[in-house]
């Protein structure tokens, strides 16, 4: 699933195609992607005419927002990508669900083989999505705030930090590479952390989350940028997706475990299970 550098790098590109562009047409709207309480078929309808005013980011969602007040909620699911191109002539690839063309010429397309991705009118869209935590690269994510949404839990930390109530956008990817990166076994009990470990972890999240972004996000499949170009982050992730290969800090090998029942990927030497972590060390490989 695209995670907070994937959707901010998208937001950034798709920001650039339709801030002062109006909506010239809905082309194609696939209805079983629709949720709330406005159709497709009104959805597509209400969209036309719309010019777009701002693209913003809250998590994994993007709200693109239109002059009138009003805007549209996308969510990318598992595999979705949202693209932005020319007009052309082709046929639409596989599982496209959503084609918007805009008054410049270019069109926005929402392709997802599996179709988790979904859209939605939003009356208001200024709030977007609620019920989520801090935004992790916001002046908001301290620390301190840090250390409150993690005290007194006994959850592994990866299961807290992928509640997106507790902190919004973060995924399996960046978990396990911040954990690793603050020397922190995934399973530990969330509020087991001392001040320094916490100090730690806040640091290492927003150094992953601002590196992954620095690369235009990380792909191992699915995920392109609006340009349908890959991520770039991928060659420099110190543990995702490298279980059996050497760790680039002490060259012990990455395993792969289950936390919190997701896949997990860490390095037993560097984040021992019931040890104190703390050091943000960086991991030899990463440039500059």
């Amino acid at each position: 699933m695209p995670e907070l550098p994937e959707v901010e790098t998208i937001r950034r590109d798709l920001a650039h195609a339709v801030v002062g562009r109006a909506i010239t047409a809905v082309e194609w709207l696939d209805a079983r992607i629709v949720r709330g309480d406005v159709e497709g078929a009104e959805l597509a309808a209400r969209m036309v005419g719309r010019q777009g005013a701002a693209v913003a980011r809250r998590g994994k969602f993007l709200v693109w927002r239109f002059t009138s007040g009003e805007g549209l909620l996308l969510h990318l699911g598992m595999s979705g990508r949202l693209t932005v191109g020319p007009r052309s002539d082709e046929a639409w690839p596989r599982h496209t669900h959503l084609v918007v063309a805009l008054s410049s010429g270019a069109v926005v397309r929402l392709v997802d083989p599996r179709r988790f991705g979904r859209v939605a009118w939003l009356a208001a869209p200024a709030a977007g999505p609620g019920g989520m935590g801090p935004e992790p690269l916001s002046p908001r994510f301290t620390a301190e705030s840090l250390g409150r949404i993690l005290a007194g839990r006994r959850a592994p930390i990866k299961a807290v930090l992928l509640d997106q109530r507790r902190v919004a956008g973060l995924g399996n990817i960046y978990v396990d590479e911040a954990l690793f990166r603050a020397r922190l076994h995934p399973a530990r009990p969330a509020g087991s952390l001392g001040a320094r470990e916490v100090g730690a972890l806040h640091r290492a999240i927003r150094r992953v989350l601002r590196d992954a972004l620095a690369d235009r996000g990380t792909t191992f499949m699915d995920y392109r940028d609006a340009h349908g170009q890959r991520g770039e982050h991928a060659a420099h992730l110190g543990v995702y997706g490298r279980a059996g290969q050497p760790c680039r800090r002490c060259g012990a090998p990455i395993v792969r475990v289950v936390v919190a029942a997701r896949g997990t990927h860490l390095c037993a030497r560097c984040q021992p299970a019931g040890a104190h972590g703390g050091s943000d060390t960086e991991v030899s490989g990463r440039r500059g």
